[in-house]
């Protein structure tokens, strides 16, 4: 004896107990309308979420400068770099997509990234 697909589900229990069954009993006890929005929080600013601080030259200019290494490898170097150098560096290699490492407190990004560095210190 064959029973049809609507008799039984997969495991032989009739489709008519279905675990979703008891929510169109339940409609009067739910909450209307949309559900409340949760408070959203304020945008970080740069300033707030900066564990490094970058002091400006004498001059008033920013410690941003290019050396030649060997093999003619070009290297913006940070320096007067206070706080946490790493985050810095993590921050401006994802900003010039480039790598880069923190040696004597100094911050190196790889290739000249000199106007795109100076902008992101000026919006700090």
């Amino acid at each position: 004896m064959s029973k049809s697909r609507a008799d039984l589900s997969g495991d032989g229990k009739p489709l008519t107990d279905s675990p979703f069954a008891s929510l169109g009993r339940r409609a009067e006890t739910l909450p209307q309308g949309p559900a409340p929005e949760s408070p959203k929080a304020a945008p970080v600013s740069a300033r707030q979420e900066a564990r490094y601080q970058v002091a400006k030259t004498r001059k008033g200019g920013w410690p941003v400068f290019v050396e030649r290494r060997a093999a003619g490898k070009v290297v913006t170097v940070i320096r007067n770099v206070s706080g946490d150098a790493e985050a810095l560096l993590s921050t401006l290699k994802k900003k010039c997509g480039a790598g880069g490492v923190v040696r004597d407190g100094e911050v190196e990004i790889q290739g000249d990234h000199r106007a795109r560095i100076e902008a992101f210190l000026q919006d700090l």
